[in-house]
């Protein structure tokens, strides 16, 4: 259960930090301690979730594709990975990582034309996550994932974001 909270906690948070940085040019020193909070929720998620293979692909790709881009971001990413290094990565099923490295950073390519909706609300993982959990019965990759996102997406809302929520640059 600790893992759903910290799933939500890490999307939120760090949707706050991506806002500031994109949004209003980075200016807003809470995206500081957000992006601390950020890295402190996902190295839960790294350490102690049953998905570490998942948050592992997702944070693997993320700096593969040059999605972490902004000072804010590295801290976040900086954070989580010296953490859970200090309390040790979470059981890791090398087949899911590939797999879910693979999903997510497909996730991150830009389509364009009429594919381009398609792309706003990356899809490739959580389909991914979702065959996984119907396949193997193994729920939590999908659940963390959707967690994750329902707390991205809604603050997303809250901050006045319209339709594309995890628009790219």
């Amino acid at each position: 259960m600790y893992d759903v909270l910290a799933a939500v906690i890490s999307g939120g948070a760090i949707k706050v930090v991506d806002f500031i940085e994109d949004e209003r040019a980075g200016k807003g020193l809470i995206k500081w301690p957000l992006a601390i909070i950020a890295g402190l929720a996902y190295a839960f998620l790294l350490s102690f979730s049953p998905a570490a293979s998942l948050f592992l692909a997702i944070i693997a790709a993320q700096v593969f594709m040059a999605k972490v881009d902004k000072v804010a971001h590295g801290l976040a990413v900086l954070v989580a990975v010296i953490v859970s290094l200090f309390y040790g990565i979470g059981s890791i099923d090398m087949w899911l990582l590939l797999a879910f490295f693979i999903l997510s950073a497909i996730d991150e390519i830009p389509l364009t034309g009429d594919l381009a909706p398609l792309g706003e609300y990356r899809l490739w993982l959580k389909g991914g996550a979702l065959c996984i959990g119907l396949i193997t019965g193994a729920w939590t990759y999908f659940v963390l994932l959707i967690a994750f996102d329902m707390a991205y997406l809604t603050v997303a809302h809250y901050l006045g974001e319209k339709i594309r929520p995890m628009r790219r640059k």
